[in-house]
């Protein structure tokens, strides 16, 4: 009796896997199916160009919590002062230079299209020749506002602090000019 007992619970249970399969079977044809049809879709190129040029607009609070700078102090409205003029300044720049902008994100954007469907990436270098050549003269000018940033942060904070601005800026990403330039 008790083997008996022993085969039917056996038989039931291997006729149990036979059915489920623990994920080979119909369900592992489905997910096989499923990860096809993810891979399939390829994301949509997205070039960032603000973060390429390096186009940071700061948050004043969380710089001067990275930087040591309490905003209530003489020094800290001084801080306040500089960086909203320094967005101030970098948001006309862009908007005055916004056409360039999405002219030049789509070209990039159409060409990493372009390239992903077709597998040919011979023009490369001369999309990229091009973006560079077009974004150049930008480059320059928001070069020349992040000099002038960096002179007058150099000025305002103390050396410890300043210390700390310029590693904050490397986490955002920021280069910020070498003192022989």
């Amino acid at each position: 009796m008790k083997k008996l007992l022993l085969l039917l619970i056996l038989g039931c249970a291997f006729t149990a896997e036979a059915q489920y399969g623990n994920g080979y079977g119909t369900n592992q044809r489905r997910r096989q199916s499923d990860m096809i049809q993810t891979q399939e879709k390829a994301p949509e190129p997205n070039f960032e160009i603000e973060k390429y040029l390096g186009i940071v607009v700061y948050d004043i609070e969380k710089a001067a919590k990275k930087s040591k700078v309490k905003l209530a102090s003489k020094e800290g409205k001084l801080f306040s002062k500089t960086l909203t003029d320094y967005n101030k300044d970098l948001k006309d720049i862009t908007r005055i230079n916004s056409f360039l902008l999405r002219s030049t994100k789509e070209m990039v954007e159409n060409y990493q299209k372009s390239a992903a469907k077709s597998g040919d990436f011979s023009n490369r270098t001369e999309v990229l020749k091009t973006m560079n050549e077009n974004l150049e003269p930008l480059s320059n000018t928001l070069k020349m506002e992040d000099k002038k940033l960096d002179a007058t942060m150099k000025n305002i904070l103390s050396e410890k602090q300043y210390k700390k601005w310029i590693n904050y800026n490397k986490k955002l990403n920021k280069i910020f000019p070498k003192e022989d330039e």
